[in-house]
């Protein structure tokens, strides 16, 4: 044999050599820790529906969080699927992954799960869900008071007067159900000229919320203003609606999509909710890892939120009695992008734990 093929044999052979010990994670989530011999921890990560935006820019920060910290990460889409987010966290636990992280499809449906990790030793940390199970840690953000001020805004901006709708994302999601009791209990309690005519349940999912949006402009075509509990489903809202020839309905979301800036700058979004859907991602990852390297930290956690709008729209409110503690969309552009300077190794632990900003008495 010549020496020339023994050369080449000998390149392909480190080329095949290189390529076995590449990306073998079907969902694109693996990432090595350049840590020598030391292990390399493995996440499971069960979402809702990895075809919301939202979900999908988590998992895109949460992939970044995972480089960042020597992680092996792992998403899967439930599909909205309570049945399949079951059979995917079971799967996970017989992979003997070292932690799971789970975005609950149905906070009471998941929990035989839950148990069966547990069983298995295996930490569980429910992205945004309040269970009742002290097992799982628990990574929130405060929905009620939040939807509180959101409902303040919206009913202030009518005057105190009219016919609201509310897109929620579905029943039996404690992210959903808190959101909507925050916003339903303050309009009860404040604001009894503001009318809760219908509410509608999203599934989390954009082309639901157009769908939602033109059965509501049939049913009340008078209606004044429209709630949302989740941004991608409200831009799809909106846009039907606009459609519709309807350009006078006032709006609330959250979540903080740069998309939905606009609508907050024309003055007919009056109020977003960032929880930033990459710094929720990375947060998550963050948090898993410094778990499973020896950090403590109380089951639950809250990352801050902040309230956006324009100060159009602000000083509008202020002439009407009510002041918000707010940021402007650019700044929003901000602290939505800057999340692995905050929450990245070098981070200290505290800084993963915010808690509740309290800004909603």
């Amino acid at each position: 044999m010549s020496r020339r093929l023994i050369a080449g044999l000998a390149v392909l052979a480190l080329l095949i050599a290189a390529v076995g010990c590449g990306d073998d994670d079907d969902s694109g989530g693996q990432a090595s820790n350049g840590s020598g011999g030391q292990k390399q921890f493995k996440l499971g990560v069960s979402m809702i529906d990895l075809s919301n935006p939202f979900f999908v820019s988590m998992r895109k920060a949460g992939l970044k969080a995972a480089e960042d910290y020597g992680v092996e990460a792992s998403f899967q889409s439930a599909d909205g699927s309570l049945e399949k987010q079951i059979g995917i966290v079971e799967n996970f636990i017989a992979q003997k992954v070292d932690a799971i992280l789970i975005n609950a499809v149905d906070d009471k449906g998941i929990l035989p799960a839950i148990k069966k990790a547990k069983a298995a030793d295996i930490p569980v940390i429910m992205m945004a869900n309040d269970l009742d199970d002290p097992y799982p840690y628990e990574t929130l953000y405060p929905d009620y008071d939040n939807m509180v001020m959101q409902a303040r805004v919206l009913a202030t901006s009518l005057d105190g007067e009219g016919d609201v709708a509310l897109l929620i994302g579905a029943r039996g999601n404690s992210v959903s159900d808190s959101r909507e009791a925050g916003f339903k209990d303050e309009l009860e309690k404040e604001f009894p000229g503001i009318n809760v005519v219908t509410t509608q349940q999203t599934n989390w999912d954009a082309a639901k919320g157009a769908d939602v949006a033109q059965t509501v402009l049939n049913q009340y075509p008078d209606v004044d203003g429209i709630s949302c509990v989740t941004d991608p489903p409200c831009l799809a809202a909106m846009t039907a609606a606009k459609a519709a020839g309807e350009d006078d309905i006032t709006w609330a979301s959250y979540d903080g999509d740069f998309s939905m800036h606009p609508h907050i700058e024309d003055g007919s979004l009056k109020l977003d909710v960032l929880t930033g859907a990459e710094r929720v991602g990375y947060w998550n990852i963050a948090f898993a890892a410094r778990i499973l390297k020896g950090s403590k930290f109380p089951k639950t956690v809250y990352l801050p939120t902040f309230f956006v709008t324009s100060d159009e729209t602000a000083d509008d409110l202020k002439s009407k009695g009510l002041e918000l503690d707010y940021i402007t969309p650019e700044e929003a552009k901000v602290e939505a992008t800057n999340y692995a300077e905050q929450m990245g190794p070098q981070a200290p632990d505290k800084d993963l734990n915010q808690g509740q900003k309290g800004r909603v008495d």
